[in-house]
């Protein structure tokens, strides 16, 4: 009878080992609590409506079929390792020999509950399409509200982090909101429309070149953007965000991105946790104590030497070791070298054919249109599924060369 392998999220780093297992005699399961793998890293581009959401996500079935994989959609509530044995929502349990826990992140509000409930965050599909539903509710309460002070609050946008998530999401509210008001809401003036970026670091994008960080903010700065350093956001009721230091600043609209947490069922698994939740691992990523639990991608911390970052490369290296790791153990062989991350490198898009790209090993430090082509490059061979690529260049095409917005729909109203 094959080993049972259980595989928990079907993110980067569930789909990678999935695929590296996949011709193996194995018996290989797939949970996830939605039915599709979703490309994180464009999430910013449905909030903004550059992108359809179709165009980043691909069915998990489809995906699977044909390499003798199975899929099970539903949510994971406990792991019993005495049992081996992982508890659904729905009540069924899936027994396992072999378990890759690779479940992720979710938005760490650091016990903030008024944040939360107020503010937008872009950790999934709903979550990036209620962003762009906000976006347009504002400018079409905007464009009919004849209270000046609230007519403000309406146009003032307000993004907390400055990594690459904010930054990207920046650039891109930037470009949208200078395409769309002279065509589409003439009764809006561009000189009304603010958007701050509050960063609580000294620098934006930590990690890059101290130049290349430099660029970013003149970059954004130049294209309105407002950059509030060294400043936390402390507070939100919806209406004003209350920052330290500083003055407090009238918005509607906060977009959180200054941090994520690992999955809540990294608690509840024994051993000890690093920074943000992340389950600190032995050298060859399995769980300390229990050599038949791996633990993958953005959850997984080394108790050795700098912390890993939380980036689809280091998900999608951890899957391959992990393969490795099982196939030696399986084939009675010695284990490879314990896992070292090797960094391919680092790149931000700031706005239409502009970015930041870094890769240490090549010794390469760029910027504006090359860095904009290797990051589109990069993002289109990642994307899973042909027809999911067709769909990203066409949605690109109609931004970049027509300035025409994908979506702008708003689903529901957001007017208060």
């Amino acid at each position: 009878m094959p080993e049972r392998i259980v595989i928990l999220g079907g993110g980067f780093a569930g789909s990678a080992i999935a695929r590296a297992l996949r011709r193996q005699p194995l018996d290989i399961t797939v949970i996830d609590q939605h039915n599709y793998y979703l490309f994180q890293p464009l999430l910013y581009q449905v909030a903004t409506g550059e992108l359809l959401a179709e165009a980043i996500a691909t069915p998990q079935r489809r995906m699977l079929h044909g390499h003798g994989l199975r899929f099970r959609m539903g949510q994971a509530v406990a792991i019993d390792l005495s049992s081996r044995s992982i508890l659904l929502a729905d009540g069924d349990r899936v027994e396992f020999d072999v378990l890759f826990i690779a479940l992720g992140t979710v938005t760490n509000f650091f016990g903030n509950e008024a944040i939360a409930r107020h503010a937008l965050q872009i950790k999934g599909i709903e979550a990036a399409e209620e962003a762009r539903s906000r976006i347009f509710s504002a400018l079409e309460a905007a464009s009919h509200c004849r209270d000046g002070e609230q007519r403000r609050q309406w146009l003032h946008f307000v993004i907390a982090g400055g990594g690459a998530a904010g930054v990207e999401l920046c650039g891109a509210l930037l470009e949208l909101l200078r395409d769309i008001l002279p065509r589409e809401y003439p009764e809006l003036r561009a000189d009304e429309i603010q958007v701050t970026l509050v960063h609580g670091d000294a620098v934006l994008l930590p990690g890059f070149a101290v130049s290349l960080q430099a660029y970013a903010a003149r970059a954004l700065r130049q294209m309105g953007a407002q950059l509030r350093i060294r400043t936390h956001v402390t507070d939100y009721d919806g209406q004003t965000v209350q920052c330290d230091p500083g003055p407090p600043i009238p918005a509607r609209t906060l977009f959180w991105t200054a941090g994520v947490t690992a999955s809540p069922l990294a608690a509840t698994l024994p051993g000890v946790k690093g920074r943000g939740g992340r389950i600190v691992v032995d050298p060859y990523l399995r769980l300390p104590g229990h050599p038949e639990v791996f633990v993958l991608g953005d959850i997984a911390c080394s108790d050795r030497g700098a912390p890993w970052p939380q980036v689809a490369p280091f998900a999608l290296q951890t899957a391959r070791y992990a393969a490795r790791v099982l196939q030696c153990r399986r084939l009675d062989q010695p284990f490879p070298a314990p896992f070292s991350y090797h960094d391919p490198g680092s790149m931000v898009v700031l706005g239409r054919f502009d970015g930041v790209c870094q890769i240490d090993r090549l010794r390469l430090r760029c910027r504006g249109g090359f860095a904009w082509i290797l990051w589109l490059s990069l993002h289109l061979y990642r994307i899973i599924g042909t027809r999911n690529r067709l769909r990203a260049l066409l949605d690109w095409s109609g931004d970049y060369l027509r300035r025409n917005t994908a979506v702008q729909l708003v689903r529901d109203r957001f007017w208060r």
